[in-house]
């Protein structure tokens, strides 16, 4: 119970955070450069998740000026250029390591040229967003905590026209688990003054509520509050992360997957006093690289001159092959899945080389025979039982290989349907249980590496008992035809004897005065086949009508059932709200109440009549007619292993599954749709996840909801 409760307040705080949308914010930076007599370029360069991102860039971006006491000086909007738009490569250091799937990051840059007079304690530029990443694991609430992009023009810089630094290089869009990071994090200065680096919180920014603030709020700004066990002395896990101060080279071992923020702060120092700070706020990726393996599909033998393909396996993109290793290192090609002939006979040795020539290079090696056509493939058929089971088909293999020797087998017994059969024993045996033309393909697999194949036509002589009904019905005093359609070449006897025209007939007249069972031999000299016929007598009390359930609500359905154990025609009436009235078992969805009479009428005549009343009432759009689980457990075990939503009458159904992060993981529209459980293929954790859903009921009533799912194992 406790466990409950604390999912339900976990889910009523995620709930609350509701109308955040924008989830994009990778991070950025702010520098400008002095142009003189007052006027600067500023620059705004923006990263967002190509993938997660939700929205778009900003078009046009809302960049505030602040005096030193925050009073608004300027809120200039500037477009971004689409000729300094475009998505960051994904590189990694050693070429070893194979780049992860699903990392993008696009960037974005705006300039624009502003004029700033001399004003005693400078200004300080902001560009703000919300929200971050929402696969952000050092920071608590990614997904309503947003960024503050600033740069600081001290009373120094106004003065003596200075220019802010510029970082050389945007970091890498992914990095390794486990692997070293070492990069190059340095900045220029166009003035020549001195930088000294360090790391530094980054600066929290609007929330969901207001994503976008024009003009950006006015500061101080605080600092995002890390998520224990990280701080600023360990943003990342594993080896602690740092920068040098005078060189700015970045090192450390993240030994924990997901995305970390990170702050750099390049202090620039004139003659030894401070006089600006560039800030960077960005994320590292950090995700499982791999290591190249080699690995290619099994190859079987084959014959001389023959063709074979090769098909590739590898997770590595250049490879080597060698169709001769060690032997004949000329026998090779770098195509990814190659096909290759083998001009003599032997026993080769194929190796597959994935990310040749580097030192992480891996190796996958298979033997391949290549014989030559010394096989020739031979088969036999027996029958050698055939009853109300089947017919029993014995394969004889007489393949033979003087050279060599056989040394597999593969059968195939086909027909039509798409019947398919097939068996790797020598001397298999197969059932067909339905007349017609079969055909066995046996293929002899040589130990040289060769092969032949051979095929037979078969044609089974199964009985074809179609026309045999299990069951006829008569009223009293009637006769009716067993076996209407029996084949007159097969040899029949039926018992008992009784009220029969004739008990060695293929389809003899029957008149029994009460209902009898007729058991039948059927054979054509090679196959036998026993059934049995019961004629049933009428009983005009044997006729029986139901409404499954008897009471329903507007827009639902009932199951009408007219039982009757006999053979004949069943209609009912009135046609209305019935989904086919020709048949026993039609579907009721009638829109008020209503009284449907059932009639029987056998082939001969007979006939007879039932009524069932079904009630119609109107529901309403709410639970319990609506349900909705609160816990689910797909863990195979066949019983609630699925989410979905639980409603007779719903017309209109929508609803939508978020993780605690706000990461949508599942929505349908489909009334009959339902969430197994994972995201992308993959099993999602045990967990409490989010839920909005809206209904619409039948008559137009509107239910909406919001709560949580507890997913358990």
């Amino acid at each position: 119970m406790k466990q409950h409760a604390l999912l339900f307040s976990f889910f009523f705080f995620l709930a609350s955070q509701w109308p955040l949308r924008a989830t994009h914010i990778v991070g950025g930076e702010i520098t400008y450069r002095c142009l003189g007599n007052n006027r600067y370029e500023i620059n705004l360069t923006v990263y967002r998740d190509c993938f997660n991102g939700v929205p778009w860039f900003d078009n046009p971006a809302a960049i505030g000026i602040y005096d030193a006491q925050w009073n608004l000086f300027n809120n200039i909007y500037v477009s971004w250029n689409p000729q300094r738009h475009d998505t960051l490569p994904v590189i990694l250091d050693n070429p070893c390591l194979i780049v992860p799937p699903n990392v993008c990051v696009h960037r974005s840059t705006y300039s624009t040229i502003v004029t700033l007079p001399f004003r005693s304690g400078g200004y300080t530029l902001v560009y703000q967003r919300c929200c971050r990443n929402q696969l952000i694991r050092n920071i608590p609430n990614p997904l309503n905590t947003g960024i503050s992009i600033v740069a600081t023009i001290s009373e120094t810089t106004l003065l003596e026209c200075n220019n802010s630094a510029v970082f050389k290089k945007w970091p890498p869009v992914a990095i390794c688990v486990n692997e070293p990071i070492l990069f190059d994090h340095s900045a220029t200065d166009a003035d020549g003054d001195s930088l000294v680096y360090r790391l530094c919180t980054p600066l929290n920014g609007p929330d969901s509520l207001n994503p976008r603030p024009i003009p950006p709020l006015r500061g101080p700004y605080p600092e995002v509050t890390w998520r224990p066990p990280y701080s600023l002395a360990n943003i990342l896990g594993g080896d602690p992360l740092t920068i040098h101060p005078g060189t700015g080279l970045m090192t450390g071992v993240p030994n924990t997957l997901g995305n970390f923020v990170v702050g750099v702060c390049v202090d620039e120092y004139r003659n030894g006093v401070l006089i600006s700070t560039t800030r960077r706020d960005f994320q590292y990726n950090v995700a499982e690289c791999g290591n190249p393996t080699a690995a290619f599909a099994q190859v079987e033998g084959a014959c001389v001159n023959e063709v074979v393909r090769f098909v590739n396996q590898s997770n590595f993109p250049r490879v080597q092959w060698y169709f001769d290793w060690p032997n004949n290192l000329d026998k090779t090609t770098t195509v990814y899945s190659p096909t290759y002939q083998f001009s003599d006979t032997g026993t080769y040795t194929i190796a597959l080389i994935a990310a040749p020539g580097l030192p992480c290079a891996d190796t996958a090696f298979q033997t391949i025979r290549i014989g030559s056509l010394s096989v020739e493939a031979t088969a036999q058929v027996e029958f050698i039982q055939c009853d109300n089971n089947g017919l029993i088909i014995q394969a004889w293999d007489k393949s033979i290989d003087t050279v060599y020797g056989i040394r597999s087998w593969f059968w195939q017994l086909t027909g039509a349907g798409g019947f398919s059969l097939q068996s790797s024993e020598q001397n298999p045996t197969f059932v067909v249980k339905r007349p017609g033309n079969y055909r066995l393909h046996l293929v002899a697999h040589s130990k040289g590496g060769c092969r032949d194949s051979v095929q037979l036509a078969l044609d089974a002589p199964i009985l074809l008992v179609d026309s045999l009904k299990n069951k006829l019905t008569i009223c009293p005093g009637d006769s009716v035809r067993l076996n209407q359609g029996g084949i007159s070449t097969y040899t029949y006897r039926w018992t008992p004897a009784y009220a029969l025209s004739d008990s060695t007939a293929a389809s003899p007249w029957a008149f029994p005065s009460q209902t009898t069972d007729y058991l039948v031999t059927i054979t054509n000299g090679i196959c036998t086949y026993e059934g049995k016929v019961t004629v049933q007598v009428f009983d005009v009390q044997n006729f029986t009508v139901s409404a499954t359930p008897p009471t329903i609500y507007y827009g639902e359905q009932s199951q009408l059932q007219a039982i009757y154990t006999g053979s004949g025609v069943i209609t009912w009436t009135p046609a209305t709200g019935l989904n086919n009235p020709n048949i026993a078992n039609p579907i009721a969805s009638p829109s008020s109440t209503t009284t449907y009479v059932a009639r029987l009428k056998l082939d001969n005549g007979c006939v007879l009549t039932r009524e069932i009343t079904l009630t119609v009432l109107f529901p309403f759009c709410e639970e319990p007619f609506i349900f909705f689980p609160t816990a689910f457990s797909p863990n195979g075990d066949g019983e609630n292993d699925v989410l979905r939503l639980y409603s007779r009458f719903a017309e209109e159904v929508y609803w939508v599954i978020y993780n605690r992060w706000g990461q949508k993981l599942f929505e349908t529209r489909d009334p009959d749709g339902f969430w197994d459980g994972t995201f992308q293929g993959v099993p999602q954790p045990v967990e409490t996840y989010g839920y909005y859903l809206r209904v619409r009921c039948l008559g137009g009533a509107l239910l909406e909801k919001k709560g949580n799912v507890t997913l358990l194992k």
